[in-house]
């Protein structure tokens, strides 16, 4: 897994620096090894944007970034400390925590990007049409497994859906094949992804249906955290505001995450759409014109449940032992 840091970006004479409000900085510079839930894709780039703007450095912080192998995996070494914070899918430190893996989420970022995507020419518009249909996806994928969800919410009878399970991470291989007239997917991943594979999609959200799930925020581990809290507190709060920065000028945000890793320039126009459809997904229905980053118990008791009734969750963990909002108060 690569690591990225600040001293090892190359930067360019004529930064510009970001218009984001004033950041308190840390006591002392403290370094933060930081692991992302997967390999690069656009969701990520405001974490760089943060790193190459000095964002990390200003708020007395020496970050370094590093790729993931899935948020199952970077829960476990969040976990055990080997990095102290991650971006991390929800539903996965909601698991570690049941497994007693001192995590807690500190930052909520990204939710209700679940969607089933399918052919512009042959659109399936709502859960509905799903009856008769070829749909693929991975025994393991999170968004097969929230799918039931979805159809019993829409009383879509699912016996007559006939489904494909291929490897993990062949689905989109199968969707361009022909071989499914739809699969469940990411909005903020998979669509630019078949887009740039020459496809016209159709595409609907699991919420548009009822289905709301909150997906990455940056997690903590927990030991850490008690030790660390006003340097967590800095990486939260500069991490929180290089999302709005980059929605202001997500090209900029693009641009900073290729100067940090050039070989990613084939990947830039996915890359692009992948942070465009990124925005929409800041804030859930019980969050709407609050402060950025912060979490809902109501958001978190839906997601709960919901793995409790299709994920396979063994059994509940008490609400107040998965996230604290402390670090985003004033």
């Amino acid at each position: 897994m690569t690591k990225i840091s600040r001293r090892t970006a190359v930067l360019g004479a004529g930064a510009v620096a970001l218009t984001a409000p004033f950041v308190r900085p840390a006591k002392a510079a403290t370094p933060i090894s930081f692991r992302l839930d997967w390999s690069i894709y656009g969701s990520h780039a405001p974490f760089f944007l943060a790193l190459q703007e000095k964002m990390y450095e200003k708020a007395g912080l020496d970050v370094s970034i590093g790729e993931g192998q899935g948020s199952a995996t970077v829960a476990k070494i969040v976990g055990q400390g080997n990095d102290p914070i991650g971006f991390v899918d929800f539903t996965s430190t909601i698991r570690a925590v049941e497994q007693g893996i001192p995590l807690i989420a500190v930052g909520r970022v990204i939710s209700n990007v679940m969607c089933v995507i399918s052919r512009a020419d042959a659109p399936v518009r709502t859960p509905k049409d799903l009856e008769g249909k070829v749909v693929a996806y991975a025994p393991s994928e999170s968004t097969g497994q929230m799918l039931a969800a979805l159809l019993q919410q829409s009383n879509v009878d699912g016996s007559k859906i006939n489904v494909l399970n291929p490897a993990t991470g062949a689905k989109n291989a199968v969707f361009l094949q022909g071989r499914a007239d739809a699969i469940p997917a990411n909005v903020n991943v998979q669509v630019a992804q078949l887009e740039e594979q020459g496809a016209k999609l159709n595409y609907f959200l699991f919420s548009d249906f009822g289905v709301e799930m909150m997906n990455n925020g940056i997690v903590a581990n927990a030991n850490w955290l008690a030790r660390n809290k006003e340097a967590a507190r800095a990486f939260v709060r500069v991490s929180l505001e290089a999302f709005g920065a980059a929605r202001k000028d997500p090209d900029k945000a693009i641009d900073l995450l290729l100067k940090q890793l050039p070989q990613q320039a084939r990947y830039k126009s996915v890359l692009r759409r992948q942070l465009e459809l990124t925005f929409p997904s800041l804030e859930t229905r019980a969050t709407k014109a609050k402060q950025p980053g912060i979490m809902a118990e109501a958001d978190w008791r839906e997601t709960q449940n919901l793995l409790l009734k299709y994920g396979g969750l063994a059994r509940a963990v008490e609400l107040d032992k998965l996230y604290t909002n402390q670090l985003l108060e004033a």
